[in-house]
């Protein structure tokens, strides 16, 4: 279902091609529905596919969860984090979560994903991360979510921008060409929600899934952007792009650390707890984001 296409699935598989077709067909026969929709050029998954593949997830997750807890009891094995992370708190901390944290956990072992929040909360829904620091907004009742801070968030302009870094309303925002990530992202849904809750029409130029792409638009003059400090940190140092704090409203999203309702099973302990609180107040403390603890 991830490939899109069942020669790469029976490949990553290291299965035969055929016999996994066979055993999608056997699976569909028992269940009476079509799980997949096949097409000349691939395949994609069925309403009812998903629902399948949502709980298979799921049972898999209990039973990866379930081994390494024996295994840990049992000092068989080194446990492994799988930790979940958004692109500006690797840019702000991802050094000091290596070299400094890292330790707190003990003999587990440090497995680092970046990713945007909304990708950070299907990788947990699939079983792919053990936790996650995430701003998405998501209530899956399956996870418990605990806030650790707030953070303001800017309108990113060129260096050379006549304004400079000085404060701007949320309503002068519509005088600009923006350049904004997915709809999905939490940060989009943020200021779309705000723009229309004030009455204000945003002129969206461009949607890109990169921030990247997002600040190399930026830093060329062809849009603006609303982000976090951490973010654009190189290209602020660097005098490319300036942050403009944005008031009334301002745009605040909140960091929240995503686990498992069933800790034991997952493997996380107090350390753990440690280890998140460590990196909320290094980025409480990292100079250019404007935060609050919570």
């Amino acid at each position: 279902m991830e490939t899109g296409n069942l020669t790469r699935a029976a490949q990553e598989l290291n299965v035969a091609q055929t016999a996994l077709g066979l055993q999608i067909r056997n699976l569909e026969q028992e269940l009476g529905v079509t799980l997949i929709e096949r097409y000349s050029r691939g395949v994609t998954v069925t309403p009812c596919g998903a629902i399948l593949n949502r709980h298979a997830a799921e049972i898999l997750e209990r039973i990866d969860a379930a081994k390494a807890a024996v295994r840990a009891r049992a000092g068989l094995s080194t446990a492994t984090l799988r930790f979940g992370l958004t692109p500006s708190i690797v840019r702000l901390v991802g050094d000091a979560i290596l070299q400094e944290f890292a330790p707190m956990l003990g003999g587990t072992e440090l497995n680092l994903v970046e990713e945007f929040s909304f990708i950070l909360a299907q990788q947990m829904a699939q079983g792919e991360l053990s936790c996650a620091l995430s701003y998405s907004a998501d209530t899956d009742p399956r996870y418990d979510r605990r806030a650790l801070l707030e953070e303001d968030l800017f309108l990113m302009v060129p260096g050379d921008d006549p304004q400079g870094g000085a404060p701007v309303a949320f309503r002068e925002i519509a005088g600009y060409d923006l350049v904004l990530t997915a709809k999905q992202d939490v940060l989009t849904k943020s200021v779309e929600e705000i723009a229309a809750r004030l009455g204000v029409t945003l002129n969206i130029a461009y949607q890109v899934q990169s921030l990247r792409a997002v600040k190399d638009l930026v830093v060329k003059r062809a849009a603006a952007t609303v982000m976090p400090f951490g973010a654009a940190e190189g290209e602020i140092r660097s005098g490319l792009i300036v942050p403009r704090p944005i008031v009334s409203p301002s745009v605040v999203r909140t960091l929240v650390f995503l686990s498992p309702k069933d800790r034991e099973a997952a493997g996380l302990g107090p350390e753990v707890d440690a280890f998140v609180d460590a990196i909320a107040e290094r980025l409480h403390a990292a100079p250019g984001p404007v935060t609050r603890r919570l």
